[in-house]
């Protein structure tokens, strides 16, 4: 099998959309507030997460495999133009595989292109949000961080609960 990761442009929109719609129809939580699998959630995500990504030329990278997209990886530097910070950062890394292609190291390779990436841009920090129970993606993390000597720690737990605790 033929395969290669290559940055994304609005040409590969097509091909996001489709990965963006599995993604999303098989259940994964890409979005803080587990969206309902339909084409008008499947429309927004993209509009909204990838595509301002991509029009502002942060890094977007796509993992190809026989000429289909079947992975990819993103992030925004946008914090850096809008604060004065005492290290560049990195937010929001996005990593989506296509549900019939996981557990082949494919995120894992989508994010350690997206860490050179952001090193040759000179941003020395990134912060995403990985959810408690996707114990594959927090182990990728620790498994890159590790790769990389690199360092990296949980920093913060997130809360969740009903308003009408309040």
């Amino acid at each position: 099998m033929v395969s290669n990761i290559r940055a994304l442009t609005f040409d590969d929109e097509d091909e996001i959309i489709k990965l963006v719609k599995a993604s999303i129809f098989n259940g994964d939580q890409l979005h803080i507030g587990n969206l309902i699998a339909n084409s008008q959630n499947v429309s927004n995500f993209y509009q909204l997460e990838v595509f301002p990504i991509i029009m502002i030329n942060d890094p977007i990278f796509g993992y190809y495999q026989e000429d289909r997209l079947v992975g990819l990886a993103c992030c925004s530097t946008q914090v850096n133009q809008m604060y004065q910070l005492k290290q560049s950062v990195a937010l929001g890394a996005i990593t989506i595989t296509h549900p019939d292609y996981r557990r082949q190291g494919i995120g894992t390779q989508l994010r350690l292109e997206i860490g050179k990436e952001l090193n040759n841009r000179g941003i020395q920090k990134f912060i995403f949000e990985i959810k408690e129970n996707n114990t594959a993606s927090l182990q990728n993390a620790q498994k890159i961080a590790e790769q990389l000597k690199a360092e990296a720690n949980l920093v913060s737990f997130k809360f969740e609960g009903n308003t009408n605790v309040f």
